[in-house]
């Protein structure tokens, strides 16, 4: 063999048709000088370095053929130096086009390097002749440049090689341009029009195009079923199989491409066809048997190598759905609203399993009732929707199926071992749920039954309390003439609409008015129960003509009958009488209460001072005997009433007290009487940043000045 250096050169413009002709060349100079058994190495790496140049320096590259005395050298030289190539196995492959071909050039070579000069940019790939290792690559001219040598021993793999990719190219590729690089590489090898590979989901047991090469592209992300034409058969899996005609039978999947023969040999591993490999001609009769073998050889030297990359790509989809089940859960504990459980449940399946989806809610007699309705094109929803309202049944049982095209499931929302509710989805034809997302799809299901029966329960909880704090509280306060009355009330809790205090006003007749602000000992709906029992009971007996102390020492007595039931209660009970003269007379029992406040304006310096005699609590004596008291009120003075909630907010170690009430009084002179009550529970709640664990509740009876006017009453 001749020790002196030998060189063929051509330069070819950035077009994509420089790589087809860039790889005849270097096949034809190869063959001439007889390296017979590089041809497929060198080929495929000038095939891969050309792309590399024309996708990202596009200039004009100059491909030379270099032969030393121990090894051949391809060359391809671009005009563009500043652009720098990730280099190394390492090089993140995936992340842009030149990934791979790096890659490869890793594997297939002895040794590699890129050369940055200032008016042009090498990249080179050596093969060995001999056995050696190789040293770095030498400068010819003496001038400066960045040089990086990568070296490969040759490649030990035992089995033979029918693309000359290598395996451990195969290995390091992602999975995506390792199935690109086989399919391209197995159109060319058989000439063929086109080259397809089919690839299982196990999510969905179908077959989906993988990769394409040719004119198969149009079909890339089809998919069919097992047993399909074209797809790995269900009688005859594990052998090739070709068609001569394509018009005579017709294949599915290859509809609407100008291809009339087709041979398939499935990919297998480890007992399991997990893929096919298709090439296709456009001309009948395009294929031999002996194709169909060579095809098969092809598949099973592949099989491995795809096999690998599938399960990796199949853990990662399997991570992602896990990821997305866990997602969904901490998404659907966000929330106790029922209406917004619905939606959100819904806005999770569409559009990730389901194109659309209707949930239906079993109302009291278990009969479905659709409560919810989410497409992922708007412009669908009306009809869809109008669809799920048809398929409601007439009596219990599961909903039928809508009248909408594609494909349905309908799933029961269950809980606790009872079935409160339907969920329907649908897909597009020919896409049901199957296997691994049909099981994604009942864990949702299962979490999004748990979820709504929780915020269906919470709402029914809320709609009870809404009920006992509408039984707590004056669902209309009365217009008294020349007294203008505010109200404010917050139950504790996040969560409760109502608690043991609360408040009334209520007319008398013959120009008198009652009112009453109480306490039941404790918080929520047992309080609830006894404060609203506690107002109605007081306002019916004093409507009924009995005086404020008997009316309360009856009270006692009923709460006595209660038991353990019972509850102490504080309360301030009293009357305001307005006579035709505008006089003003207050009478009042302060039963275990705060006494109230009354705001002076006529003494200025010191507003604010405490009217009435506290007395014994409710529901703690079995006999007691309350005494009315005659308070001194003048026109435009103001009396408030507050429950120990307001007195005893506390901020560490401070309570708000009286002095916080008097000062929020003091602040609040030129206010009407409703902006008085707002204000005192605004100072209250920012006095702590802590939330308050008492019920708060403050009534306000401003005076006034002047004749008295008459009007309607007022809602609150």
């Amino acid at each position: 063999m001749s020790t002196g250096v030998k060189t063929l050169s051509r330069t070819f413009e950035p077009a994509p048709t420089s790589v087809s002709e860039a790889r005849r060349f270097a096949r034809r100079v190869l063959a001439d000088w007889g390296f017979e058994d590089l041809l497929d190495d060198a080929v495929l790496l000038t095939s891969e370095l050309v792309t590399n140049a024309v996708t990202h320096a596009g200039t004009p590259m100059t491909v030379a053929v270099v032969r030393e005395a121990d090894r051949v050298r391809i060359d391809v030289v671009d005009q563009h130096p500043t652009r720098v190539l990730p280099v190394g196995a390492n090089a993140r492959p995936g992340i842009g086009e030149h990934g791979r071909g790096l890659l490869i050039t890793s594997a297939l070579a002895t040794a590699w390097g890129v050369e940055y000069r200032k008016d042009h940019k090498r990249v080179w790939a050596a093969f060995a002749l001999v056995e050696e290792a190789l040293g770095p690559e030498d400068s010819t001219d003496g001038s400066p440049f960045d040089q990086v040598v990568r070296r490969r021993p040759p490649s030990s793999d035992a089995g033979p090689d029918p693309l000359g990719l290598g395996g451990l190219a195969l290995n390091q590729l992602p999975l995506t341009d390792m199935l690109q690089l086989v399919v391209d590489q197995t159109r060319e090898r058989f000439a063929a029009d086109a080259a397809y590979l089919l690839l299982e989901d196990e999510m969905e047991d179908r077959f989906v195009v993988s990769a394409t090469s040719g004119t198969a592209a149009p079909l890339q992300g089809r998919s069919v079923r097992r047993g399909e034409a074209g797809a790995p058969s269900l009688k005859a899996a594990f052998r090739p199989l070709a068609i001569n005609d394509l018009r005579a039978t017709p294949v599915e999947l290859l509809r609407g491409l100008d291809l009339r023969s087709l041979t398939t040999a499935p990919v297998a591993f480890d007992g399991r066809v997990i893929g096919t490999l298709a090439v296709a001609r456009s001309d009948a009769a395009g294929f031999t048997t002996e194709h169909g073998a060579q095809l098969q050889r092809v598949a099973d030297w592949a099989a491995p190598s795809v096999d690998r990359a599938s399960t990796r790509a199949a853990d990662g989809e399997r991570r992602a759905w896990l990821a997305y089940q866990a997602e969904a859960s901490v998404m659907l504990a966000s929330s106790l609203d029922l209406e917004t459980t619905t939606a959100m449940t819904g806005q999770i399946l569409v559009p990730r399993l389901a194109t659309w989806c209707g949930i239906y809610l079993n109302d009291a007699r278990d009969q479905p009732r659709l409560q919810f309705a989410w497409h992922a094109d708007e412009q669908q929803l009306d009809a869809v929707q109008a669809a799920l309202e048809a398929a409601e049944p007439e009596t219990s049982g599961a909903p039928a199926a809508p009248d909408v095209q594609g494909e349905i499931a309908v799933l029961p929302l269950e809980v606790r071992n009872r079935v409160i509710g339907w969920l329907t989805l649908g897909r597009p034809e020919g896409e049901p749920l199957r296997r691994e997302r049909l099981l994604v799809a009942q864990s949702l299901t299962r979490r999004a039954a748990l979820a709504i029966d929780n915020a269906r329960a919470h709402t029914e909880l809320q709609d009870i309390g809404q009920s006992l704090q509408r039984s707590l509280l004056p669902a209309v306060l009365p217009e008294i003439p020349g007294i203008d009355i505010g109200v404010g009330y917050e139950p504790t809790g996040e969560f409760n609409d109502a608690g043991g205090d609360f408040y009334d006003v209520f007319t008398l007749g013959s120009g008198r008015w009652g009112f009453m602000v109480g306490d039941v000992c404790g918080v929520g709906t047992e309080a609830a129960a006894v404060a609203g029992m506690s107002r109605h009971t007081v306002r019916a007996l004093m409507r009924a003509g009995i005086p404020i102390a008997p009316t309360l020492e009856r009270l006692n007595a009923a709460i006595g009958d209660e038991g353990p039931r019972g509850r102490f209660i504080t309360m301030v009970c009293g009357t305001i009488e307005v006579s035709a003269a505008s006089r003003v007379r207050l009478r009042l029992v302060c039963a275990g209460h705060p006494p109230p406040f009354l705001v002076d304006r006529s003494r200025p310096g010191a507003p604010v001072r405490r009217v009435g005699r506290p007395q014994s609590l409710l529901g703690v004596l079995d006999t007691v005997d309350y005494i009315e008291e005659d308070v001194t009120v003048e026109r435009g003075d103001r009396i408030v009433i507050v429950t120990d909630g307001i007195l005893e907010r506390r901020a560490d170690d401070l309570m708000f007290e009286e002095s916080g009430v008097e000062a929020a009084l003091s602040g609040s002179l030129d206010a009407g009487a409703q902006a008085t009550a707002d204000q005192l529970l605004r100072a209250v709640t920012e006095f702590s940043a802590v939330p308050h664990y008492d019920d708060m509740a403050v009534l306000v009876l401003d005076l006034g000045k002047g004749t008295p006017q008459l009007s309607a009453p007022r809602e609150r």
